[in-house]
């Protein structure tokens, strides 16, 4: 029997598969009774539940919301923060007894919102992005290229840093890398509008974006604290672009690629 006439009888339980991905790591979960193998991987049957999904021509402004505990291990990395970045959420949904399924939403994680011990996670539909008109390139003095990105075609790994940090005061990490004697290619402002990436104890990658650079002291100041980091943890820095014709022509040797 075909899914949408499984659908419409009433006797036929349907239960829903959750998996959220951020990086490359993913949880599972399933809105069912038990457990559930599906795809490779164990879908943890939790309390989670979600609101209906609304087809509308104004998607942007109908997100979907995902209820669940306090304690379910998804939303626990936003108690303290919230990661800074994408988390896709896709929904499966499927028959008790039956191998077909359905993929009823594809979206990104937009908001975790914490009231007593329920949580609510607003996402976005996927939909909703193709309806933004998109930007459009504009006669300028800077460069308009994400740094590293797909226009921009700098080679990322080409200038990784990897710093031991020496100690962590906040947002601020000290480290013998940082300092221009160490290295005279850095100079004040090397490291300004680039990011620094570290893997924490659950394998996750937190990425933080780089406002100062003091290259006689040593230490780069981030936009917030970096999650897990302590003195001796190993960390990858990369520089940061004023998106002028001169960084890119002398600091990444990239002018043949300059937007601006």
């Amino acid at each position: 029997m075909a899914y949408e006439d499984i659908e419409i009888l009433e006797f036929f339980e349907p239960r829903e598969l959750y998996k959220f991905t951020r990086n490359t790591f993913s949880w599972y979960f399933t809105s069912g009774d038990a457990d559930i193998f599906f795809g490779g991987n164990w879908y943890l049957a939790v309390p989670l539940k979600r609101k209906q999904i609304e087809s509308t021509q104004e998607l942007g402004k109908t997100p979907l919301k995902i209820l669940c505990s306090r304690t379910n291990p998804f939303v626990t990395q936003y108690i303290s923060e919230s990661p800074t970045d994408v988390i896709s959420v896709e929904i499966i949904r499927q028959h008790v007894e039956d191998a077909e399924t359905v993929t009823s939403f594809k979206g990104r994680v937009i908001n975790v919102g914490f009231r007593e011990d329920e949580v609510t996670i607003t996402c976005q539909s996927n939909q909703s992005s193709l309806l933004r008109p998109g930007l459009r390139r504009l006669y300028q003095t800077a460069c308009p290229h994400v740094l590293y990105g797909a226009q921009c075609q700098v080679t990322k790994a080409t200038f990784k840093t990897v710093a031991v940090i020496a100690t962590v005061e906040g947002n601020v990490l000290s480290s013998l890398s940082f300092i221009t004697a160490i290295d005279p290619t850095y100079d004040a402002q090397w490291f300004v509008g680039g990011v620094v990436e570290f893997v924490d104890g659950d394998g996750l990658t937190n990425q933080r974006f780089i406002t100062q650079h003091n290259h006689i002291e040593g230490t780069i100041t981030l936009n917030l604290p970096l999650k897990g980091a302590i003195a001796t943890s190993s960390v990858d820095v990369y520089p940061g672009c004023g998106h002028d014709n001169k960084t890119c022509n002398e600091k990444f040797t990239n002018i043949e690629n300059y937007g601006g």
